[in-house]
């Protein structure tokens, strides 16, 4: 009897020395950047979430889109990153982001057909589309680079477009 409760109280002092506290602290990341694929344009995306054991980072963001296709648009996305501790400075990390993306831009179109009349429309490139990123970086400190693919649809022509993203930005 003496020897199970021996037993019994070492197992629990060992289990209990092994379970690793899990840290969670506030995480805003905005990063910026330029878009490189059938249209070419400029984002912003500011996430908000938490950081989980420094390593895990995962939130909702928010952004700004200038491009050649839709002209504007506003992506709402849930993001998740995954950061490399190696010890050092300087953090690998994987990135993915998935959502939705606005877009709203009315255009008028002017011109004079072949017999001289003058001719009006407006091109409509109001709707919601699909908006990913998969993409990889690094941190060091409050900086943050990545790099990647990037996903979109866009309502106007019911076209996919896909290319390469390169943004830059501080984590807080």
């Amino acid at each position: 009897m003496v020897l199970c409760a021996v037993f019994c109280l070492s197992a629990s002092v060992l289990t209990a020395q092994e379970q690793p506290v899990k840290k969670v602290q506030y995480n805003f990341i905005n990063e910026y950047g330029g878009f490189f694929g059938k249209n070419v344009g400029f984002t912003g995306v500011f996430i908000n979430g938490v950081l989980l054991n420094n390593l895990d980072a995962i939130g909702l963001g928010v952004g700004y889109g200038i491009n050649t296709a839709t002209f504007q648009e506003v992506p709402l996305f849930v993001n998740y990153r995954h950061y490399f501790d190696r010890g050092r400075r300087l953090m690998p990390c994987i990135n993915v982001a998935v959502g939705a993306a606005f877009h709203f831009w009315e255009e008028e179109n002017y011109w004079y057909d072949e017999h001289g009349f003058y001719n009006y429309e407006t091109l409509n490139k109001n709707g919601v589309g699909f908006y990913g990123t998969v993409a990889g970086g690094f941190r060091v400190k409050a900086f943050s680079f990545t790099g990647g693919f990037f996903f979109r649809t866009f309502p106007s022509d019911k076209s996919f477009n896909g290319g390469i993203e390169v943004k830059a930005g501080y984590t807080f």
